[in-house]
């Protein structure tokens, strides 16, 4: 690793203790500190290019290519002619070796028949693109699919998920095989007979433990996830269910369960953790991608009778100021 890779984790490390108060157990290196993101999003400009907004401004920077995205990604990105002026941003997204482009119409606030006819020239123009020149295996547009395969295929913890365009996944795929590892071992070692999956996505993190034989009940707000998570359920057989709502929504009694495990956005879980203590769970397992909204979230915790049992770093964003946090909070 080089030195300047550990001053980014030290500092990294040093905000969440100062955050949380509290010392980290483990940090988890990235596998990969470049060409890891599996995931960019990028806007189109007046002339079809592709881009970055630079950081807290609309000023737009041309990428022809990108340091920490994959190799894949990249490869796409050297061969893509202009893109539709009239998107607004494209997703390259891959597996580890499938790319998959899904463009987003801009939509014209109150002019509705010109974002029509707008998206009918886009729709057209990327459906004449020559996806095996071009090294895609799918091109979407805003969630309809317009040519070749556009589900991703993401094996994870023993799980065969299907991806679709429109659903979250982790963009550091080597990194979230560590995090789903790790979240699968602490929960198994509490041999819970029951177990509450919050913000729960494809269900990349409870799946691998609903296939030991853990009840397991996800709720998920995401009408594209929810549908891939049913789709791995019924693929593997799995005793578990889904809840298609806002997790944030949970109230204390809604369910019963011993574990609870949560990985919201970064805008956090705001008041969830009140109604999750008050069922009295075993433990209660936190995934955040941002310490700030983290630490607001766990204030509640020390005055209910919960304490940080276990808190560990994943480096799932190598080369910026991000990072995964694992939190772990037991009754005292």
């Amino acid at each position: 690793m080089k030195w300047h890779e550990q001053d980014q984790l030290r500092g990294k490390r040093q905000e969440v203790e100062r955050l949380l108060g509290r010392s980290v157990d483990h940090v988890h290196h990235s596998p990969r500190s470049l060409a890891y993101r599996a995931r960019v999003t990028m806007k189109v400009n007046p002339d079809g290019r592709l881009g970055y907004h630079r950081p807290r401004s609309h000023q737009w920077t041309h990428v022809p290519s990108c340091a920490i995205a994959r190799e894949e990604l990249n490869a796409v990105l050297e061969k893509l002619p202009g893109l539709p002026p009239q998107l607004s941003e494209v997703e390259l997204r891959s597996d580890g070796k499938n790319v998959v482009l899904a463009a987003r119409s801009n939509k014209l606030r109150g002019r509705r028949d010109r974002s029509r006819a707008a998206r009918k020239k886009s729709r057209q123009a990327l459906k004449a693109l020559d996806i095996k020149a071009l090294g895609l295996a799918g091109i979407t547009l805003d969630g309809e699919k317009l040519s070749g395969e556009t589900r991703l295929q993401l094996l994870v913890g023993g799980i065969a998920h299907e991806v679709s365009a429109d659903s979250f996944y982790q963009v550091n795929l080597e990194a979230n095989e560590l995090l789903v590892a790790r979240v699968s071992e602490l929960i198994g070692a509490l041999q819970p007979t029951s177990l509450l999956d919050l913000y729960a996505g494809i269900g990349n993190l409870s799946l691998p433990i609903a296939a030991n034989g853990i009840d397991t009940v996800l709720i998920e707000q995401s009408k594209a996830s929810a549908g891939d998570a049913e789709r791995s359920l019924r693929r593997h057989g799995l005793k578990a269910r889904i809840i298609r709502g806002d997790a944030g929504r949970f109230q204390a009694g809604d369910l019963f369960f011993d574990v609870a495990l949560l990985d919201p956005p970064r805008a956090g879980a705001p008041g969830l953790l009140t109604e999750l203590i008050t069922t009295r769970p075993r433990a209660i397992f936190y995934v955040s991608c941002n310490p700030s909204t983290l630490a607001r979230d766990l204030s509640s915790a020390a005055a209910a009778g919960y304490t940080i049992s276990a808190l560990e770093l994943f480096d799932m964003f190598p080369q910026t100021e991000h990072i995964e946090t694992l939190c772990r909070l037991s009754p005292t």
